[in-house]
């Protein structure tokens, strides 16, 4: 599987099609200004679906040569400053935001040292995301067990601290419907803790604020509570599968005289 992203990056970042020259314009002009690394989401979709399934955003973290002028250059480009000191890039066709390596969130917070890009492996709350590709060597940094891990399809939690824990509930939810992940004991152990302490509603209005599309309406919320309630007090040998919880849907057929 490794080998197979390696290829299916390369790919994304010499192709053309489907405004990836738009990555190409923005990429070329961040090098400008420090070390450029890719992170999580975008790799862990490429080795799971390839470039035709992957539809998501991409993120990079950068270290700056010199912070200042990285920030002013953000300024004059109109970058819009996002959540937790990044910054969202324009660009047409994709979304692109770049975070300066000094202000990821788990270091400011002081849950986790960044020092260095590699460092970054240990600052994502989910395993999955914990995998960079640097694009001065043209490398993938992950931890050995990492794609044994995605090849298993278990969501497990690699740094618990985070700014946004209904927001992170609801990509476990989505993750499950949408990737065909199941969670390992320590995530299905805190989503029962966000339900617990925020509510299903909670998690609804999250989910609709964020994105475009809804999957968590299409869950039998009673089923999965008192399932996933027995699973955390139980041995949890096993992973929790949120997906089996969707409810059927019953297809009305137009009446034809």
């Amino acid at each position: 599987m490794e080998r197979q992203l390696e290829s299916r990056i390369h790919y994304f970042f010499r192709s053309r099609y489907r405004g990836r020259k738009d990555v190409h314009v923005v990429l070329k002009d961040l090098r400008r200004h420090g070390r450029l690394v890719l992170v999580g989401g975008m790799l862990r979709d490429l080795a799971l679906f390839g470039n035709a399934g992957f539809r998501s955003d991409l993120d990079f973290v950068i270290a700056p040569y010199d912070l200042g002028s990285f920030e002013k250059h953000m300024g004059s480009i109109g970058a819009r400053i996002n959540r937790f000191g990044g910054y969202a890039l324009p660009s047409r066709k994709w979304q692109i935001d770049v975070w300066p390596l000094e202000k990821t969130w788990a270091h400011v917070a002081g849950h986790a040292r960044v020092r260095t890009v590699g460092d970054l492996r240990s600052a994502t709350f989910f395993r999955c995301d914990a995998i960079l590709y640097d694009l001065d060597y043209r490398k993938l940094i992950a931890a050995p067990e990492y794609f044994d891990d995605l090849t298993n399809k278990v969501l497990e939690i690699n740094l618990r601290p985070n700014p946004n824990p209904k927001g992170n509930a609801v990509r476990a939810f989505r993750y499950a419907l949408m990737k065909g992940f199941r969670w390992g004991p320590q995530l299905s152990e805190f989503v029962d803790e966000v339900l617990e302490s925020e509510g299903w509603g909670a998690l609804l209005e999250a989910e609709r604020r964020s994105f475009r599309s809804q999957y968590l309406q299409g869950i039998s919320f009673e089923h999965l509570k008192r399932a996933l309630r027995s699973h955390v007090s139980g041995d949890q040998s096993d992973p929790f599968d949120a997906a089996a919880f969707q409810r059927n849907v019953q297809l009305t057929l137009p009446y034809i005289h």
